[in-house]
């Protein structure tokens, strides 16, 4: 799974505590990244519209786990129908910024107490994806570290005038990279033993039908 689902699911989460009426935009952290790099041009430039909420992501990504494991090389074990799933993973850590820009203190304060709350009270995230026929959920967790930021004095063309600036940062725990090898899942199917025979038999299933002495073993591979 990749780091952009981390970015979806975060601001799909904010974009949900703002009502339906409201004004207020929510900027994932790609298109805070374009908003963010465009440059001044009078002839064509136009002021955009306050309030705005923009998400931006640390561009380090720690891996908290940089080593071979159990995690990264057989991992959990899924099942379903004829697919079976190892789930492989790698901890890592993800670092947000939350930026409310307001037009005056008192909007700005507001938005802040609100978004406060909601983070702390309501931290975590689901992240479902499927493969192969199975819907593997992802839980995580943001935590609201423990500074919070006026960060109004910042120099910035896209605002012209007054305005307001809160920083927030956020870290989402739980976060992992996955990888999903796919198996073929092989299962007995039909057994027929002779109890006279010799049982000390050595089975092979990399073949489609094995036969050794009186008793018989067929494997069907599924598709």
């Amino acid at each position: 799974m990749a780091i952009r689902y981390y970015d979806e699911v975060l601001a799909y989460k904010i974009k949900k505590w703002i009502p339906e009426n409201s004004t207020l935009r929510v900027l994932k952290p790609d298109e805070t990244k374009r908003l963010f790099e465009t440059k001044a041009d009078d002839s064509n430039d136009a002021p955009i519209k306050l309030p705005i909420v923009s998400l931006s992501r640390s561009n380090d990504i720690e891996l908290l786990l940089n080593i071979k494991n159990s995690k990264s090389f057989d991992g959990l074990k899924l099942s379903k129908g004829s697919n079976a799933l190892q789930i492989n993973s790698i901890p890592i850590k993800l670092n947000y910024q939350l930026d409310i820009w307001t037009k005056d203190m008192e909007e700005g304060d507001e938005y802040l107490r609100n978004f406060l709350f909601k983070l702390i009270n309501n931290p975590v995230i689901k992240i479902s994806f499927p493969y192969q026929g199975v819907d593997v959920e992802h839980i995580a967790n943001i935590r609201v570290l423990s500074t919070i930021s006026d960060t109004s004095d910042v120099a910035e063309h896209l605002f012209p005038g007054q305005f307001t600036r809160w920083s927030i940062q956020l870290e989402i725990q739980d976060a992992f990279f996955f990888n999903i090898p796919a198996r073929k899942k092989w299962k007995i199917i039909d057994v027929d033993v002779d109890t006279n025979a010799d049982l000390s038999v050595n089975l092979d299933i990399s073949k489609d039908i094995s036969t050794e002495g009186d008793i018989e073993v067929v494997y069907k591979k599924e598709n």
